[in-house]
């Protein structure tokens, strides 16, 4: 899946809290590096201009740094907050350019702002719809969003190759860690501070998406513990899987995959006596060689989940034409 047998490549991932390095040389991972952050990397910060930069640069440098990269070039992860994402059904037979209008006409349909304003991508998923149409996935992200990504990247001193989200870095590196089978009906749980997003998994390939403000649910925010973020993550499994009819209840699904900031060991431990449907903590190095430096770091061994999407834009094998 990589570009290079021998080269080295830094996947970094920018959640509204935290920062994460993984650098690897085609499959082996080479050095790690995270740590939470003080000024939130988010779209309220972004708007702030150039200097609401200038500790996430700082933090990034540092964690290069401590990890003694030797790679310049640098695949960033999105958070999903920061981009729209929607399915989008079309009809059988479309030329490539017919396919274009119609993603034109659905981009100016999802969006208040003008469309020269966002950079959009489209792909097939491996799904049809009830009446048999094929889906593509669309992807928007503000340019002003890419231009900062940018910006932060040239102020550390190194090259971006690709941008991608989350949400897809995170299922690239869970299906090549973990054997998920085309029949089986996966849903990954990344839970970070404020919000949780699942994503499910069909064919092996992403279906569809949920975020939830965790905020939202709180009486007084940011005042969720562990018990009561499971009950949350429970409710939405239910809804997700009624509402998109992946069946009738929970037990319906075959795996559950969590992933996310410190607190999702703690909610690990609550969710496994609340569902009875096989669950696992991500480790996204699980089939991964593994330098010594990085199985005795302590992001190796207490908290590799929080390592989930690095490692999946790192694994990602073509540049995003979001950066072209």
């Amino acid at each position: 899946m990589e570009s290079s047998a021998t080269k080295s490549f830094i996947g970094l991932s920018l959640y509204p809290d935290q920062v994460c390095l993984v650098e690897m040389e085609g499959r082996r991972v080479r050095a790690i590096a995270a740590r939470e952050l003080v000024q939130p990397f988010d779209l309220k910060t972004l708007r702030v201009g150039e200097g609401s930069l200038d500790s996430v640069v700082q933090v990034v440098r540092d964690l290069y740094e401590r990890m003694h990269g030797t790679s310049r070039e640098v695949g960033i992860v999105l958070n999903d907050r920061m981009v729209l994402v929607k399915k989008i059904p079309v009809a059988l037979g479309l030329t490539e350019e017919m396919l274009k209008e119609q993603m034109a006409w659905e981009t100016e349909q999802i969006l208040v702002a003008s469309r020269s304003d966002y950079a959009v991508e489209y792909d097939p998923l491996p799904f049809k719809t009830a009446t048999g149409n094929p889906e593509h996935l669309m992807i928007l992200v503000r340019r002003k969003i890419l231009k900062m990504v940018h910006s932060l990247v040239k102020r550390v001193g190194m090259t971006l190759r690709v941008v991608d989200v989350d949400v897809f870095s995170s299922i690239r590196a869970l299906v090549a860690n973990y054997d998920i089978t085309p029949e089986e009906t996966a849903v990954l749980v990344d839970v970070q501070r404020g919000h949780i997003t699942c994503s499910v998994l069909r064919q092996q390939d992403y279906f569809l998406s949920h975020r939830v403000s965790l905020q939202e649910e709180a009486t007084i925010p940011g005042s969720l513990d562990a018990s009561e973020t499971a009950k949350v993550v429970v409710k939405e499994l239910r809804r997700l899987v009624f509402g998109h009819r992946l069946g009738r209840e929970i037990e319906d699904l075959d795996r559950i995959f969590l992933a996310g900031s410190e607190t999702v060991q703690e909610i690990y431990q609550e969710l496994s006596s609340a569902v009875s449907v096989p669950l696992e903590m991500v480790n996204p190095f699980r089939q991964l060689e593994v330098s010594p430096s990085v199985s005795q770091s302590t992001e190796f061994v207490k908290s590799p989940e929080r390592c989930v999407a690095a490692v999946g834009v790192a694994l990602k094998t073509m540049p995003s034409p979001l950066v072209a």
